[in-house]
């Protein structure tokens, strides 16, 4: 028994590492293509902090919907914590960086990657395919 409980814990570290990677590497993907296309379109550069913030939601939305897939139960739980880590790393980077305080924009930035994170993470439930969790 438990041999069979470590390495399900050992499964689950590693879908914890796999899972952030995903989400790092999707994000710096979009973040690379909206400057991409804010360079050749010529946009406006107060349109970064908007468009990182949707990158870091397409990030977590990937990640939620790969966890939640791989565990095939419970999905809304699965999007909360991985957007709960996402805001919580997100902004202590911010604070770390900026040398600022919490503002409203904090909170924008916490309802949009919660909720892409519960939709990727419902969605990865729903989502048939092998389950290993």
């Amino acid at each position: 028994m438990q041999k069979e409980s470590l390495n399900k814990g050992k499964g689950l570290y590693f879908l914890i590492f796999k899972t952030a990677v995903i989400e790092i590497a999707v994000t710096a993907i979009s973040m690379l293509i909206f400057a991409a296309v804010m360079f050749l379109a010529g946009l406006d550069k107060n349109l970064s902090p908007v468009l990182a913030t949707v990158s870091a939601a397409i990030g977590t939305l990937i990640a939620a919907f790969f966890a939640a897939k791989k565990i095939g139960n419970r999905g809304y739980l699965t999007g909360i914590a991985v957007g709960g880590a996402t805001f919580i790393i997100i902004t202590l980077i911010s604070l770390i960086v900026d040398g600022g305080s919490i503002t409203f924009n904090t909170l924008f930035h916490f309802i949009i990657i919660m909720l892409s994170a519960l939709i990727g993470g419902i969605s990865g439930v729903n989502k048939k395919g092998k389950k290993y969790i």
